[in-house]
């Protein structure tokens, strides 16, 4: 027994020597969110979990992109903001990591090819549009993200882009964050599933050993469906309980950016903005082949018509990308294929489209 326990404690440090040895590797090669260089871009936060890290620049490369990220004293990605002058007009764009884009540098994103046509344009108001993105955030982040950072930079204008596919999710799991009362309630099982979660997330090695792990398992199921991802279920019918309850958390935490806007003299307008299944056919067909085999019938466009009649009773100005981003020139073009965020073409397409649904809904000058 002792040579046995003897021999397992070697061969357990074996294996933590060369996890750190592959982890380490890994990180200096950079290329993922599990990155040293990545994750330095965040800081905890005590009310909205977790924001950017102000006065922070770092550089992210994968096998797509590579950017230099910089994030002002504010803690959002753009140059600094000093006192508005009288002359100024300021619209922020609050959202996920699609208005971050950490793939393209900060003057390729839409936020500053707006900036771009709207000073091109005659007349004597300047307009500063600051990209209030960021990663991993839905409603309720970006609600609270308004209060404690945003409204300080004195916005005329706030543009809440929505990601149809996932921000029913994140809203749902998030919702007791709007009420101020500590921690989301969860069962036993739920904790351990999202402390390991976050374990992986942390982990280049673990992140691999996991698609591994997926990929195995479903080798072994053979003909016997897997539940698939909640986000996909956003797409689904019947709909899930709680991407429905998502979907009223979405609503209350948009209307209450609105509400803090007004009061701050700012208007609000709202932004659907589509996955990139719903314009690559094929990887479509993909998705649909997992989640129909569990008792749901999947639709290409659930997710964006059930946010517009979910969000039409606010009565805020809504503009919907996935027409204009599916009939582009280059519609293959408008997303990378590995990360599903906007290429420079899809910024250059957004920003185009933003100047025309401002000028409509006379949300500018």
């Amino acid at each position: 027994m002792r040579a046995t326990l003897g021999r397992l404690a070697l061969l357990a440090v074996f294996v933590f020597v060369w996890f750190g040895v592959f982890e380490g590797c890994l990180r200096l090669a950079g290329g993922s969110e599990a990155g040293l260089e990545f994750r330095e871009l965040f800081t905890p936060d005590p009310v909205i979990g977790y924001r950017l890290r102000p006065s922070t620049t770092v550089h992210f490369a994968t096998s797509e992109f590579a950017t230099d990220i910089a994030i002002n004293s504010a803690g959002v990605r753009d140059d600094e903001i000093g006192p508005k002058p009288a002359e100024e007009r300021r619209i922020v764009v609050l959202g996920d990591s699609l208005v971050l884009a950490v793939q393209v540098p900060l003057q390729a994103t839409f936020c500053k090819q707006l900036e771009q046509r709207l000073n091109a344009r005659p007349g004597t108001v300047h307009y500063r549009v600051v990209n209030a993105g960021v990663q991993g955030y839905g409603p309720v982040e970006e609600a609270l993200f308004y209060e404690r950072v945003v409204s300080r930079l004195q916005p005329d204008l706030v543009l809440i882009v929505v990601f149809v596919a996932n921000d029913a999710v994140e809203a749902v799991d998030a919702a007791f964050r709007l009420t101020g009362r500590g921690t989301q309630p969860v069962s036993l099982r739920q904790g351990i599933h999202d402390r390991l979660r976050r374990v992986v997330r942390r982990s280049i090695v673990l992140q691999i050993v996991n698609q591994r792990w997926m990929q195995l398992r479903e080798r072994v199921r053979g003909a016997r469906p897997a539940l698939p991802d909640r986000r996909l279920l956003s797409y689904a019918t019947p709909l899930p309980p709680d991407i429905a309850r998502g979907l009223e958390v979405s609503r209350d935490a948009i209307d209450r950016i609105a509400a803090n806007a007004a009061r701050g003299g700012a208007r609000t307008g709202i932004v659907l903005m589509p996955a990139r299944f719903q314009i690559d056919g094929e990887e479509y067909e993909r998705l649909r082949a997992v989640v129909e085999p569990a008792g749901y019938r999947m639709s290409v466009d659930g997710a964006r018509d059930r946010f517009a009649l979910a969000l039409a009773p606010t009565g805020l100005p809504m503009l919907d990308l996935l027409p204009v981003l599916r009939s582009a020139s280059r519609s293959a073009d408008v997303f990378f294929v590995l990360t599903g965020h906007l290429t420079p073409f899809g910024h250059q397409v957004v920003a185009d489209t933003l100047v025309s649904f401002l000028d409509a809904s006379h949300l500018v000058p």
